[in-house]
Parts: C-alpha cells; sequence; structure tokens
C-alpha cells in the first residue's frame, strides 16, 4: 500500500497526524502479529503562501491577526492544540 502524506512542516495538525497514523501502524502491527508492507512518501505543501517570512510574531498573535480571535480564544485554541498534541 503506498501512501502520500502532503504535508506543511510549520503546521502543528501535520506533525499530530504523522504521529497517528505511525501509532495506527504500530496498533496494526501488534494486534495483527504483521507487518503492512507500505511505502510512505512525504510530499512538501505550502499551508499558507502568504504567511511572515520573518515568523517574529508570537503564535497567540499571529493567530489573533490572521483569524480574528480574542486573547481568551486565541489561549484556549493554544491548549487545546497543545493537549492534542501531548496525546499524539
Amino acid at each position: 500500500m503506498k501512501i502520500e502524506i502532503w504535508s506543511d512542516f510549520v503546521c502543528p495538525f501535520c506533525y499530530i497526524g504523522k504521529r497517528n497514523l505511525e501509532a495506527a501502524i504500530q496498533k496494526f502491527k501488534l494486534e495483527n502479529g504483521q507487518d503492512i508492507p507500505l511505502e510512505i512518501v512525504y510530499r512538501s505543501f505550502e499551508l499558507d503562501p502568504n504567511a511572515q517570512k520573518d515568523g517574529n510574531l508570537p503564535t497567540k498573535e499571529m493567530l489573533m491577526k490572521k483569524y480574528g480571535l480574542s486573547a481568551e480564544r486565541a489561549t484556549l485554541t493554544l491548549e487545546d492544540l497543545t493537549a492534542t498534541a501531548r496525546s499524539a
């Protein structure tokens, strides 16, 4: 089976997806006692071509500016993302 993954290396959701895929493959191996013949191909994808190249804006402020979030909502978003990443 060939799996092509289009991913932006700065995207936290892409990394979480990668970790979840790895966990699913490992779980299958453990439950079935066999390897899956896999070919995983990573492809580059630029999620936001208009993103600032200097990257000096803190993540919370970037979320507020890009998505029009309040400071409170941006904080909650980052907390949710951190919890999701931690579980992956």
